[in-house]
């Protein structure tokens, strides 16, 4: 019997027993070996492994029949999906400044896919704090049916032009301060209604927008010069790329509005996704699947989150709910 066709009073119990042990779920609980942060080091080292992954399968482009380009450029276009993980997994670094090895993981991993760390951690962050709440700007509103799913989904092709011109109104955002608004409003997501012309905040992410300018000229220009090459290698897989993670959002979080952040809230509306070989090639690349923990312990880094869910599936088996594969 599922808890939709239970007696009402059955699904309250449920309910409340869920609440109660999450309730008594604490971040603090969780081991402290456990809990590794991102750094730098490990970040230009997944940086480096996609990059030559991604040199593999352009090579095998070039010397495979044309018949096993729709493979390749699915594998391809999952690499890409790994650098906008990657990127996030910077977001959640308590940054001050900018060093060189994380310019470096923005050039090679947020400019090819049109974001830069700024704008990402401009989004990213706030959905973090505010997942499911009215300011969450990742929340998808309308009924969730297939309609709404195939929607949704199609946006991703969106994202990769759609970024390419919040690049634009960025940097014309940095100099022409009655553009920051809109550039904040529309394209960095902010949910709030508030007047973002002097937010440093905003400016920062602004004047961050010039470096992927440069960067989207540069791809202009070699499209001119090598038409093919870009469409197959670049522009066909980083479009597929957008589809795969508008995808994987969707079914990371579920859609229901939500008042509070507490810990039952993160649990009844983020989901683990794609754990296995699919996950990795792809759909959720880098262990970004392992969602749920990666709610809970937003700053601790990709690698570490596997044993940490582990941890916390032998501990809480109550509140914490099976593997979608």
């Amino acid at each position: 019997m599922t808890p939709k066709s239970a007696p009402s009073h059955l699904v309250d119990d449920l309910e409340s027993a869920l609440d109660a042990a999450a309730a008594r779920l604490s971040r603090r609980d969780a081991p402290k070996e456990l809990l590794e942060p991102a750094g730098v080091a490990g970040l230009l080292r997944m940086t480096l492994e996609e990059w030559g992954l991604i040199a593999a399968l352009w090579t095998a482009i070039v010397v495979t029949p044309w018949w096993l380009y729709p493979a390749i450029a699915f594998v391809l276009a999952g690499r890409f999906h790994a650098l906008g993980v990657v990127l996030h997994d910077a977001t959640h670094m308590p940054l001050r400044r900018k060093t060189a090895g994380i310019r470096i993981v923005e050039v090679l991993c947020g400019y090819p896919i049109a974001s830069t760390l700024n704008a990402m951690r401009y989004h990213h962050l706030r959905h973090h704090r505010d997942s499911g709440m009215a300011t969450d700007p990742y929340y998808k509103a309308g009924r969730q049916n297939r309609v709404w799913l195939t929607l949704n989904i199609l946006r991703g092709l969106a994202l990769p032009p759609f970024w390419s011109v919040r690049a634009v109104v960025g940097a014309a955002a940095s100099v022409v301060p009655r553009l920051r608004n809109t550039y904040a409003h529309i394209f960095l997501q902010d949910r709030t209604r508030d007047d973002l012309r002097l937010s440093r905040e905003v400016i920062e992410c602004a004047h961050a927008e010039w470096g992927q300018v440069g960067f989207q000229a540069l791809i202009v220009l070699a499209t001119l010069a090598f038409p093919r090459a870009l469409l197959w290698g670049y522009i066909v897989p980083v479009s597929v790329a957008g589809l795969l993670a508008a995808r994987r959002v969707l079914i990371e979080h579920t859609y229901e509005r939500v008042a509070n952040r507490q810990m039952e809230t993160i649990i009844n509306t983020t989901n683990d996704n794609h754990l296995g070989l699919l996950g990795a090639v792809g759909l959720a690349p880098r262990n970004i699947g392992y969602h749920i923990v990666h709610h809970i312990h937003p700053q601790v880094r990709l690698g570490a989150l596997p044993r940490l869910r582990d941890w916390y599936a032998r501990t809480h088996p109550d509140v914490y709910p099976p593997v979608r594969r």
